[in-house]
């Protein structure tokens, strides 16, 4: 069985808004319907800073500690 350690949620490798990361997260593993994409990406994001190198960056991006790619 092949390890994805580069990328282990297995999603395609682009760049995604926060909406398309969100529905992204939603389609793999389901969540609440009360929730909308954009503060699901962002609940992960927080729990998970490493994923935000497959977020869209904005001009005025200030880079996280954490992410490593940034």
């Amino acid at each position: 069985m092949k390890e994805y350690n580069d990328n282990p949620l297995l999603l395609e490798d682009k760049l995604y808004t926060v909406e398309e990361f969100g529905a992204a997260l939603r389609n793999k593993f389901g969540a609440d319907n009360y929730i909308s994409n954009v503060m699901l990406a962002e609940i992960f994001l927080a729990k998970y800073p490493i994923y935000s190198c497959k977020i869209k960056k904005l001009k005025n991006h200030i880079s996280q500690k954490d992410c490593g790619c940034c």
